[in-house]
């Protein structure tokens, strides 16, 4: 926009409001909304593959899809079993037992629903969110209880 323009539109505005104002304009270029994603970790991610079962890499893969952020997921298990097409309920809890198992996944309490769970997904697996968040997070979960961030098929401290 040219810069005679932007004076008239700061004029009007100056007379609008009658009094003896500083106006400033800005042009802000759009910016194109990006879509939303989740950080995957990829040498935790390779070790997974390894141990997973295909039928707990999908049900992994789901959850990812439906991470909110700082890494909750609130849906149920037959919203899960729905959505993935499966005929049986055992499918989705024998995969999230395994996920569980390797604590991939944490599984905490509705507050607000009792009757039902809140999903975690371990953030050295993935993390939605900042980056500060997740650091704080960590501090967190290994304060509390420090099994519940331990990756049972690894040793290796460069994967984390």
């Amino acid at each position: 926009m040219e810069r005679s323009k932007l004076e008239n539109i700061s004029q009007s505005i100056r007379d609008e409001i009658g009094e003896e104002t500083s106006v400033s304009v800005y042009i802000k270029k759009k910016v194109p909304k990006q879509s939303t994603y989740v950080m995957f970790y990829q040498k935790v991610n390779l070790e997974l593959v390894k141990e997973l079962q295909p039928n707990a890499c999908k049900v992994l893969l789901y959850l990812m899809s439906k991470t909110e952020y700082d890494n909750y997921i609130g849906v149920n298990q037959e919203t899960i079993q729905e959505e993935l097409g499966y005929s049986s309920i055992r499918s989705v809890q024998n995969a999230l037992k395994e996920l569980k198992a390797l604590n991939i996944v944490l599984t905490l309490p509705d507050l607000a629903d009792k009757r039902r769970n809140v999903y975690f997904i371990n953030p050295y697996q993935s993390w939605k969110g900042k980056v500060a968040k997740r650091i704080e997070a960590v501090k967190r979960l290994a304060e509390a209880n420090g099994e519940q961030l331990s990756l049972p098929f690894t040793d290796r401290p460069d994967l984390l």
